[in-house]
């Protein structure tokens, strides 16, 4: 993925939850990737954090759950509950 793919991702006007959802897990690995790339950079872009957490997180829930593409629902704690999922602390 190279810069110009990756800047049309950190747009404003595109929904990171919509976009990571419907993606496959192999572009969203590659993307994961590009964005980690792009936070190990002197000047990461305006928005790269976000769309990690978000790309990661996907990635998480998936592997966790089994869930295909745009069937991932952050309301949907899977079929053991909440139990296994990562809690904010504080």
């Amino acid at each position: 993925m190279n810069g110009d793919d990756l800047a049309r991702y950190l747009d404003e006007s595109v929904d990171p939850a919509e976009a990571v959802a419907a993606m496959s897990e192999s572009a969203l690995a590659e993307l994961a990737d590009a964005l980690y790339r792009q936070l190990d950079s002197p000047s990461p872009a305006f928005g790269a954090h976000s769309w990690y957490t978000q790309v990661t997180d996907e990635l998480r829930l998936r592997r966790l759950t089994g869930a295909k593409p745009g069937a991932a629902d952050p309301k949907d704690h899977g079929p053991g509950g909440s139990a296994g999922r990562e809690v904010p602390a504080g």
